[in-house]
């Protein structure tokens, strides 16, 4: 129930009504997107409505409509875009590590999933909570590009491991795909909505390794 809920609150925060393909309708959706982070930095969450976002894009309502079913989308498409930057920026530096050792690629992508969890609570901590906390762990680590299930992002994950099987000895690599994507996320979420100031604390991308290395490097003890 939990999670066909979940996927009702993504359906209907996320997505354009219409897909731009004019450069003409890229403009206006990038006119409107921007007017409205705009009033989200100055203003706050609630002070971001469609009459106002329309007005600072110099757009009516109407068109603002044509592409937006309400302000929540357009607010979701916010964090859609961070997520979808980071993720342009971080595929690069995930491609030549995806050769390295798996505890230098989780550094990696915890410190991208830091500094992502960073920039959107940068726009408050209400945005934060109503419109960023359903974005998935991994988007914005190349593990996703663009809206992803749950249940893909845990098969990519497992991929990931099994790609470093010599690394590995958890049998049960979904269970920890699983809780890696999903646990982690959760983890992050509340340190963020609970303790925002910890995020700037060192240990914290080499606590969430070890905790990470905790779910995929289980080898039994041998018996005497």
């Amino acid at each position: 129930m939990q999670k066909t809920e979940q996927k009702k609150v993504e359906r209907r925060l996320s997505g354009l009504r219409n897909v731009p393909v004019q450069a003409r309708a890229s403009f206006t959706i990038d006119a409107i997107i921007d007017a409205a982070t705009e009033i989200l930095k100055t203003q706050g969450v609630d002070a971001v409505t469609t009459r106002r976002i329309a007005a600072r894009a110099g757009v009516s309502v109407g068109a603002l409509y044509q592409y937006f079913p309400n302000k929540e989308a357009i607010l979701m498409q916010i964090s859609n875009r961070i997520m979808d930057q980071e993720s342009i920026e971080a595929s690069p530096e995930l491609f030549r590590l995806n050769r390295q050792s798996l505890d230098e690629l989780l550094q990696a992508l915890f410190q991208r999933t830091v500094r992502t969890e960073m920039h959107l609570l940068g726009l408050g901590k209400d945005f934060y909570r109503r419109y960023a906390r359903h974005m998935q762990f991994g988007r914005a680590q190349g593990l996703g590009r663009g809206p992803v299930s749950s249940d893909q992002l845990v098969a990519n994950m497992a991929q990931l491991l099994r790609s470093h099987a010599e690394e590995v000895g958890e049998a049960d690599t979904e269970l920890a795909s699983f809780l890696l994507v999903r646990g982690m996320r959760m983890m992050l979420a509340t340190l963020v909505e609970e303790r925002p100031e910890l995020l700037d604390s060192p240990a914290l991308v080499p606590m969430l390794v070890r905790i990470s290395r905790a779910m995929t490097d289980f080898r039994p003890r041998s018996e005497d």
